[in-house]
């Protein structure tokens, strides 16, 4: 049976780096009518380049019944958005999720549960876990088989499909209590993985996290601690070209 426990609210906020899922996320969110009530934005200068934004990807992909979370634009300004939506927004001077200016805004705002959308290999330090605040992140890989980075591409070389999970973040990595994990088969076009299809999947499982604590009133949880699997690290890119091009290999088959 599946553990459940219950926070006092089933109001969320956000911590929203610049990148391609925070984009994801607030399509999906706004699409369900799942808008947090407070966002943290994390920007990084014009010059500045971080793990996860998307500054030469086209816009929104043509709609894909079987992928509904990928139509979005990887690159739409965050800022007019939230305005058009009426969401109260703060801007961190730095962009470092662990520098004391974020954890001070962090620490005082309201919100006790938010999702965690920051920019790639962001860990989080013992000084942000400590704000009292729960962070829920969706990972890009099935949990616990597929921990680490990368892994929907280690996913799509070992199994052929990619997967996601919702857990609130502890300081071991990937290693929290999961709440749910689904798996997603392999999209047609597997050159946009990193900035439309892995967003997607990790908005389609922050949606469907969201919308059970909604109807429950209490968060029930999958796996109590996400323990044993396999760690992967960033992907060589010989693998992550074979990962890619197993999908043509199977379309000349």
């Amino acid at each position: 049976m599946n553990r459940g426990f219950a926070l006092g609210t089933t109001e969320f906020g956000m911590i929203a780096a610049d990148t391609s899922r925070t984009r994801a996320y607030l399509s999906a969110l706004e699409r369900n009518d799942l808008l947090p009530t407070w966002v943290l934005l994390l920007e990084t200068h014009q010059d500045e380049s971080r793990p996860g934004q998307a500054a030469s990807v086209s816009n929104a992909v043509a709609c894909d019944p079987a992928w509904p979370e990928s139509a979005f634009d990887p690159t739409a300004p965050l800022r007019p958005w939230l305005d058009r939506l009426g969401i109260r927004y703060d801007v961190s001077p730095v962009a470092d999720i662990n520098a004391p200016e974020t954890i001070g805004l962090i620490a005082a705002c309201t919100p006790e549960v938010l999702v965690f959308s920051g920019f790639g290999g962001a860990l989080l330090r013992d000084a942000v876990l400590r704000t009292g605040k729960q962070f829920l992140h969706v990972h890009g890989g099935y949990l616990p088989d597929f921990k680490g980075s990368t892994t929907n591409y280690y996913s799509l070389l070992a199994e052929g499909q990619m997967g996601a999970s919702s857990l609130f973040l502890t300081a071991e990595i990937d290693s929290g209590p999961v709440i749910t994990r689904r798996r997603f088969p392999a999209p047609g076009d597997r050159t946009r993985i990193d900035h439309v299809y892995d967003a997607a999947t990790r908005a389609s499982v922050l949606v469907d996290t969201l919308k059970a604590w909604r109807k429950c009133g209490h968060w029930t949880v999958e796996l109590p601690a996400s323990t044993g699997g396999e760690t992967y690290y960033i992907i060589h890119p010989v693998l992550k070209h074979l990962a890619i091009l197993g999908q043509s290999e199977r379309h000349r088959d």
